[in-house]
């Protein structure tokens, strides 16, 4: 088959191109353990903590997500929740935000790539097909970690929410990027599939959801590929790029 139809694929940052909720955790430990005292925090205690916290953040997430909180109102109150169950209390909102600015100081130090990712986005590259990410999140913050990660992604290619206005789920971030890069065959990999998989098919993006947890999908879409491990992703992306016209190696 000739190729003769301009390709692209796109990743999700956090949680599709490196483990998020590692690099989290301890990210999340060293800002708890600086605003609390070193002094005071012993292991099973910072380990107490962080259970509190993490699930914290699942509880409060779904009010994020539908916008019923601001991304400030659930970074304070999924904290200041996880103290209290802690019997840590009297924090300040001062505290707060000192912890959210040590968290995201460090975070993009904790940051490693799956190990199908360098070479997956190698042999796209390779091939002539255009690799990019798509992310939500604050630009700096985005930025350390992909610089971090160490990807061959043309900083063109780069499309994050906060320095172009259109934020995940919206389709429109997907629509912007379409008009921006020009392919005919658009390929979108995410690991959330509310913010990631949903609008990138309303979009007209063929989807291929990154699910290492192996959760259930509620509807079947012929454009939504659902993968479990790399060699799967691989096997996916390597069909997705055969259909137009390239040999993937």
């Amino acid at each position: 088959m000739e190729c003769n139809q301009k390709t692209a694929f796109f990743f999700d940052l956090d949680n599709t191109l490196f483990d998020y909720e590692a690099s989290f955790k301890k990210a999340s430990l060293f800002a708890f353990r600086s605003i609390v005292g070193n002094k005071e925090v012993d292991p099973d205690l910072a380990e107490k903590w962080f259970t509190y916290y993490k699930g914290y953040c699942d509880l409060f997430w779904p009010a994020y997500e539908k916008e019923i909180m601001s991304r400030k109102e659930y970074q304070r109150t999924r904290l200041l929740s996880s103290m209290t169950a802690l019997g840590l209390e009297h924090y300040s909102d001062k505290q707060v935000k000192q912890y959210q600015e040590l968290f995201e100081e460090k975070i993009h130090t904790f940051v490693e790539p799956f190990e199908w990712v360098n070479n997956l986005i190698q042999r796209l590259n390779q091939i002539g097909i255009i690799t990019g990410i798509i992310t939500n999140g604050e630009s700096d913050l985005q930025r350390k970690k992909i610089k971090k990660l160490g990807l061959q992604i043309p900083e063109k290619e780069i499309y994050i929410s906060s320095e172009i206005n259109i934020t995940k789920p919206s389709p429109e971030i997907f629509h912007f990027v379409r008009k921006q890069t020009k392919a005919k065959n658009l390929y979108y990999v995410g690991d959330a599939y509310e913010f990631d998989i949903k609008p990138a098919v309303v979009a007209g993006w063929t989807a291929i959801w990154w699910n290492p947890l192996k959760k259930p999908q509620q509807t079947v879409h012929p454009c939504v590929y659902n993968c479990s491990v790399g060699n799967e992703l691989y096997q996916v992306i390597k069909k997705c790029t055969e259909s137009a016209g390239y040999s993937l190696p």
